[in-house]
């Protein structure tokens, strides 16, 4: 990873001095993470990234989870990171299932950045979650999945 993308999710990364959103993602989406979080960034959310907390053990074990699960615990929302390698993660699912059960449906949305035609074949539970979409006039609100009337995603982040 570059120097640059590094210190600019890190400056995004201080879960210390607020309760971040956790972002659920797919290491390999690297790029993506960073549009995700400078997204995240411009409604004045900071965002948890594991691999930029230092207290992460280096080699992943139950330690590992146990942080995690903490983390995502103490996090105001919890924002699921989808792209076509999220499908590969086996974390993202059971991080899912760790909000789920701590935070309920109202704090957790995923964030598609997909192409349209894109099916979550082996992922149909992502239907119970709300989605955070642009509407026509530019505006970015969170859906429940099938409905066309949502929160405004300041507002949804103030929840």
């Amino acid at each position: 990873m570059s120097e640059k993308l590094e210190k600019s999710l890190q400056e995004n990364y201080q879960f210390g001095k607020s309760n971040p959103i956790f972002l659920s993602h797919r290491h390999d989406d690297k790029e993506n993470i960073k549009k995700a979080v400078g997204f995240l960034a411009q409604f004045g959310q900071r965002t948890y990234i594991d691999w930029l907390d230092h207290d992460m053990p280096e080699i992943t074990s139950s330690k590992t989870a146990e942080k995690l699960k903490e983390k995502i615990n103490k996090s105001k929302k919890f924002v699921l990171l989808a792209t076509p390698n999220s499908i590969k993660s086996i974390w993202i699912p059971w991080e899912l299932g760790i909000a789920d059960g701590s935070k309920g449906l109202q704090k957790i949305a995923i964030l598609p950045l997909i192409h349209s035609n894109f099916k979550w074949d082996e992922r149909e539970y992502y239907g119970l979650y709300s989605y955070i979409e642009q509407v026509e006039d530019g505006r970015w609100g969170v859906f429940q999945n099938g409905q066309s009337n949502g929160t405004e995603l300041g507002e949804w982040f103030e929840s």
